[in-house]
């Protein structure tokens, strides 16, 4: 192969490529440092401007995509003449094997000299610089996969000995005890879904709180709520093995979260702008009402069943509104009443998976074609009702956690937020039929209380 000669210009913008696993050691530098340093060695080489690429917490080992570094081949493809790659070490441009000879076939047709700031320099286009380049990234790859094997051992032996182990640990310091400022947050999340609220509304919430996620930014989504709740560490669970750090939640708690992510979500988890939107319902065909304004500017509560229903129950919204709320502040002033015999909460996990899974068996045999339709709709009947009796002891459950909490602070409804409302009157009430009107008579409401 014959190498390809080129000339440095000062003209000539050189290429910087940074890049850092995870931004948690000192084992390399940091991406501002590994910048400052590639810039001091571009000045020192005669460039006086440059074009950076930056992937940052991107591992070039594991077999990850590298927006960056794929724009930088790209980069090099386009360009006419010859190109300065500068890199603060070898290892940040590549890792694998594979890697370079993608890139060592990319400079067979172009002229590009490699410059580090620790290690040098590297001309790829020559026999002798390739084959330095592959000695060294063989040895890097044999660092990565012995240092791969370390970490995943000791994790394995943390996680068989029963104390927190894999990645970030949100709530929690790495010797399993408990965060003081993460530790808020968590019963928070956890306070506020055991009475209900859902977790777009919890995510939506601590955004607005500007409240920082597990990776450091503030716009909270919901699968990064939904993952915290469902975590092993927040149940305590290393696998087999019983989990041996501090614990955030009481077992009835955990069992409790545990269901409710199996369990179909409640009405007043869906999404609605009112207090009763998708909770009231057409006392004629149990339709759930939908608020809207009429031609008056006035907020209304209707049934939005055109087809079937004659009756089309509605009412005015502040009306309505004014009286479950005065249902509401009744209930909650009466303190800790008795609630009934509640369900254990190991055994209504326990039959709501049972059932869940019966669920998802059935309808496997009704892909593979081993059950008819009509099969499918009579077995559905014992698992369907059983999910629906567990998911109304999750509702008295709720009702007690709420009818015991502080009664100072749940009292204020018309202080707090909407979405907190609805999980009060949806754990409160059990129904909320809305009649017709009907010439000379006003409009009716039936309240039936969850007991």
């Amino acid at each position: 192969m014959r190498p390809l000669i080129w000339h440095v210009t000062h003209s000539e913008p050189a290429l910087l490529y940074l890049r850092i696993s995870v931004n948690r050691t000192a084992e390399h530098a940091s991406i501002d440092q590994q910048r400052d340093d590639c810039l001091r060695l571009a000045k020192r080489l005669g460039h006086t401007r440059t074009i950076t690429f930056i992937d940052e917490a991107v591992s070039a080992y594991q077999e990850r995509a590298r927006p960056a570094y794929r724009r930088l081949l790209d980069h090099l493809a386009r360009r006419v003449g010859t190109a300065t790659v500068i890199v603060w070490h070898l290892d940040r441009l590549y890792r694998r094997p594979a890697d370079l000879e993608e890139l060592l076939d990319l400079l067979d047709t172009r002229a590009a000299r490699v410059e580090t700031v620790q290690g040098g320099g590297f001309d790829l286009n020559t026999h002798e610089g390739r084959l330095f380049a592959r000695q060294l990234v063989a040895f890097a790859n044999y660092e990565s996969a012995h240092k791969g094997a370390r970490v995943a051992r000791a994790q394995q032996q943390r996680a068989a000995q029963g104390l927190l182990h894999g990645g970030s640990h949100y709530g929690y310091r790495d010797d399993g005890t408990l965060h003081p400022v993460h530790r808020p947050v968590l019963r928070r999340i956890i306070e506020d879904y055991l009475i209900g609220v859902g977790v777009s509304s919890i995510a939506r919430e601590l955004t607005q709180a500007e409240v920082p996620t597990p990776t450091g930014n503030t716009v909270w989504g919901y699968t990064t709520v939904r993952a915290i709740l469902a975590s092993d560490r927040l149940h305590q669970r290393s696998r087999s093995h019983p989990g041996r750090w501090r614990s955030v939640v009481t077992p009835i708690e955990s069992a409790l979260i545990r269901a409710q992510l199996i369990a179909p979500r409640s009405d007043a988890a869906r999404s609605s702008s009112s207090l009763l939107g998708g909770i009231a319902r057409c006392a004629a065909c149990r339709t759930r009402m939908v608020t809207g304004v009429n031609r008056h500017a006035r907020r209304r509560y209707f049934c939005p069943n055109v087809r079937t229903c004659s009756a089309r129950a509605r009412i005015d919204g502040d009306q309505l509104d004014a009286i479950v709320h005065e249902g509401l502040h009744a209930e909650l002033s009466s303190g800790q009443q008795a609630v009934g015999l509640l369900c254990d909460t190991d055994e209504l996990l326990s039959t709501l998976e049972n059932a869940t899974a019966d669920l998802n068996g059935l309808a496997e045999q009704y892909g593979t074609a081993r059950l008819t339709r009509e099969e499918l709709l009579q077995a559905r009947t014992v698992p369907l009702n059983r999910i629906e009796s567990c998911v109304e002891e999750l509702l008295r459950h709720r009702r007690a956690r709420i009818l015991q909490s502080d009664p100072e602070v749940l009292l204020v409804t018309g202080q707090i937020q909407l979405y907190r409302q609805r999980a009060l009157v949806d754990a409160i009430f059990a129904e909320l039929l809305v009649h017709a009107h009907s010439t000379g008579a006003r409009t009716r409401l039936d309240v039936v209380l969850r007991i």
